[in-house]
């Protein structure tokens, strides 16, 4: 039996009546932050005067998209940030603007350890965390690390989503063996694995 458009319209807005209200409905979320990152290690001068060379306080931008699973998520976020080389001290800190590009891309799994308050949630990131370098007056060079951070989520309305994060992350140094040995005199350096500390504030939006 043949049916028409007309007779089939009651069931098809029945079908995206359904799917709208489905429990699928609002597992995707996209995100955009930003942020402030801290460093250090990287390297450690070998004549005992306790300086060494790192990137210094840049601002980062990230992008992330995530997919709910009950209290637990799964994610990707990259984050682009440009900083300064820093020469730091026990007392001063002499930077250089413009040394680093930072292109930062991290799978993670999250979940949900907490419910504060009228819906916002307490969670726990975690996943490794890789990178490419792009050193001024250098060739470019990937490090490979782990990244992990505690988030609070805030809802803002039916589908808009607050974020406060603050995290730590370690990778091996950015600098390849002999690149902060200059000669002549000039102090040399050990290469040490770089530690950082962050801190963002997103925004997200469920799909």
């Amino acid at each position: 039996m043949r049916t028409t458009l007309r007779q089939q319209t009651p069931l098809l807005w029945s079908i995206l009546s359904l799917a709208w209200c489905s429990p699928l409905v609002g597992q995707w979320r996209i995100g955009a932050e930003v942020g402030v990152s801290r460093f250090w290690g990287g390297s450690q001068d070998t004549g005992g005067d306790h300086t060494s060379v790192r990137p210094y306080r840049p601002t980062t931008f990230g992008l992330g998209l995530q997919r709910q699973y009950g209290r637990y998520a799964i994610g990707l976020q990259v984050q682009y940030a440009e900083a300064s080389l820093g020469l730091q001290g026990p007392e001063a800190v002499v930077a250089v603007n413009g040394a680093f590009t930072i292109v930062s891309i991290s799978p993670e799994l999250a979940v949900r350890i907490a419910t504060v308050g009228p819906g916002n949630q307490l969670r726990l990131h975690a996943g490794p965390l890789f990178e490419v370098w792009d050193i001024i007056d250098q060739d470019s060079r990937t490090r490979l690390g782990f990244q992990g951070a505690v988030s609070l989520d805030v809802p803002l309305g039916e589908r808009l989503v607050g974020t406060v994060v603050g995290g730590g992350a370690v990778t091996p140094s950015p600098y390849q063996n002999g690149e902060l040995d200059l000669g002549g005199g000039a102090p040399s350096y050990d290469l040490r694995p770089l530690w950082r500390r962050r801190f963002a504030l997103g925004i997200g939006y469920r799909l």
